[in-house]
């Protein structure tokens, strides 16, 4: 008697009813999570963190000279591009 109760076994819809409830509350479930996860990438990239320097225009010599720095170019192509930068 149970099943037939407040508009039939799940409202009438049946087992079908149920499984369209279970995908729609998961995919509003992915979505929410989506929507954290984007809010939180958005803000990160809003606020440089403490590896940069805010505030300071980045030159093109400043970036050569990190680049030298971290081992990416050699002294010889060093050297080459920074004396083009300073000419």
């Amino acid at each position: 008697m149970w099943p037939y109760m407040m508009g039939g076994f799940f409202n009438g819809y049946g087992w079908v009813g149920s499984v369209f409830m279970i995908l729609f509350w998961g995919l509003l479930c992915l979505l929410l999570i989506f929507g954290i996860v984007a809010g939180i990438v958005s803000l990160v990239r809003a606020f440089p963190g403490r590896g940069s320097r805010s505030g300071e225009k980045t030159t093109a010599l400043d970036v050569l000279h990190e680049r030298y720095a971290r081992g990416e170019i050699g002294r010889d192509e060093y050297l080459e591009r920074r004396r083009d930068l300073e000419q």
